[in-house]
């Protein structure tokens, strides 16, 4: 194992003397969610637009880490659906989304280096590690209402007595592909990803509906409400206890699509290039 991790350094201290590039810049686009209230992936519909902040450092014209933070928002409507069986179901949801990236690029061609076949242009590809925070939310009268703390799957009752409210921080494994342009000390890249999460409920719906008189009991009304608007709908009631509210075999997932702007903060390809540089600075 030693071994291994003192190579991997010594292979990214050699590829870093070849080519270090920084770039800061900004990143925007819209996100979108797919998960029980959305299981079709009617896009472009509920689409949101998203924006952050891109940091991204090279290691060589090949490979490059880039530190990303995002925010935006998520959000779904049954009402919105053409499948009969949401309408019927009625529910919604919109979450807040936090994201902070660690991402590692790889190039398909040589790009923005000295040597005569690199490229001001180049497809790629990127994969890593993500904390995001989405806490879903309810409209109700004009006013949304924090769903987490509600338990309207029945979380806290005797029902489910054993069942803790869900978090609403989590970790995901975002990847996809994109598309760099560099026009002198500016790049743009445009990219699709995917973010693979590891929870059910950033949209509040997952396992199955609990008696509804049960929960207005131990939980409020407001929480019986939420946890089953189908009454609100001008659509036949029926009673849904025990009956599945959501597919808990799948997990939630979103995805950011978007275009980035940075602007190349340092760049030198050698010692010498560096010493020149810096003296250029005084």
């Amino acid at each position: 194992m030693r071994r291994i991790v003192l190579l991997s350094i010594i292979l990214l201290l050699t590829m870093g003397s070849r080519a270090q590039v920084s770039e800061l810049g900004l990143t925007g686009g819209v996100t979108y969610y797919i998960g029980d209230l959305n299981p079709y992936r009617h896009y472009p519909k509920d689409t949101k637009l998203a924006g952050g902040i891109v940091y991204r450092y090279n290691f060589s014209d090949r490979y490059a880490v880039r530190l990303q933070g995002l925010t935006g928002m998520l959000q779904a409507y049954d009402s919105h659906s053409s499948d009969s069986l949401q309408l019927l179901r009625n529910l919604h949801f919109r979450a807040r989304l936090i994201e902070f990236s660690g991402l590692f690029e790889v190039n398909f061609r040589k790009y923005r280096s000295k040597d005569k076949d690199s490229k001001r242009w180049t497809p790629f590809l990127f994969f890593g590690l993500a904390y995001f925070r989405a806490s879903p939310q309810a409209q109700l009268d004009d006013t949304w209402y924090n769903l987490q703390s509600l338990g309207t799957e029945g979380q806290g009752t005797t029902e489910n007595p054993g069942s803790d409210v869900y978090p609403v921080d989590h970790i995901a494994i975002p990847f996809g592909v994109g598309f760099k342009v560099n026009v002198g000390r500016v790049d743009f890249q445009l990219e699709w990803g995917l973010r693979r999460t590891y929870t059910d409920y950033i949209d509040d719906v997952s396992t199955t509906y609990v008696d509804r008189d049960l929960l207005a009991l131990e939980n409020g009304p407001l929480a019986a409400t939420l946890a089953d608007p189908s009454i609100l709908a001008d659509l036949p009631v029926y009673p849904n206890e025990a009956r599945a509210r959501g597919d808990v075999n799948t997990l939630d997932w979103y995805q950011y699509t978007g275009l980035s702007v940075t602007y190349i903060i340092s760049r030198f390809s050698d010692c010498d290039e560096q010493y020149n540089w810096m003296r250029k600075r005084r």
